[in-house]
């Protein structure tokens, strides 16, 4: 892909509010990104802020037309995923791994997150709005246990050269088998066939981590018996 359609900005409420606004005055189509210096709003899953210094990270939304039936929406997911990682091993960051629903981490730390939002009809997604945060020339972060790609290589980087991989790999991930996308994210699952504690209706459960399943649920194990998580329903713990 050697054309790139994106719309840079100094400062905005969020990424995603900005796109779904733009959707509605201008009617605009994918593939189409807006990428911000900083957010004054940023989101995160579960509304948490997305801590990041600006002009310093990627803080991109990406859009999506007519993705397809609903149940299709974990393999958005995992495309995002996908090109996250992939982005980050052109820039040779190493030991990159996804922990399930939506963030990837470098070792035990993270440097990126996702944030999907739809407008759904009849059953199809007719939009998509991806958010994408990555740590690139962040250095020290005050309230979380992050990393970022300076931290990693020791060098900044050209956060918008970043982001131009960034979104070749995304717009060619969307078009890719499910299953395929599926067996990938699952090849760097983080914290795979160990043991992790999860939180549902504040009752903590220790579970064996099996694999990302198609629906975009956790297959996990205990005591010889295999459960399926919803992301919407529990909260990693450890």
């Amino acid at each position: 892909m050697n054309s790139y359609n994106i719309e840079f900005l100094n400062e905005v409420d969020s990424t995603n509010s900005y796109l779904k606004k733009c959707m509605q005055e201008r009617g605009i189509v994918a593939p189409f990104c807006v990428y911000a210096g900083s957010q004054t709003d940023g989101r995160g899953q579960r509304s948490r802020v997305w801590e990041s210094q600006p002009f310093e990270n990627i803080l991109a939304s990406f859009l999506v037309d007519n993705f397809g039936q609903l149940s299709n929406l974990p393999q958005l997911n995992n495309a995002a995923t996908l090109a996250i990682v992939d982005t980050l091993k052109e820039y040779e960051v190493n030991n990159i791994k996804v922990k399930w629903p939506n963030d990837v981490f470098v070792g035990s730390k993270k440097i990126a997150g996702i944030l999907i939002e739809n407008i759904v009809s009849q059953q199809e997604v007719k939009k998509a709005v991806v958010g994408i945060g990555v740590n690139v020339n962040q250095k020290h972060f005050d309230k979380f246990e992050a990393t970022s790609v300076v931290n990693e290589l020791g060098y900044s980087v050209s956060v918008i050269e970043f982001l131009q991989v960034l979104y070749n790999h995304f717009y060619s991930y969307i078009t890719k088998d499910k299953l395929l996308l599926n067996q990938s994210v699952n090849e760097n699952l983080y914290k795979k066939g160990e043991m992790v504690t999860f939180k549902e209706n504040e009752k903590k459960q220790s579970y064996i981590v099996n694999h990302i399943c198609l629906n975009g649920s956790l297959q996990v194990s205990a005591m010889g018996e295999h459960f399926e998580l919803e992301h919407h329903k529990v909260k990693w713990v450890k």
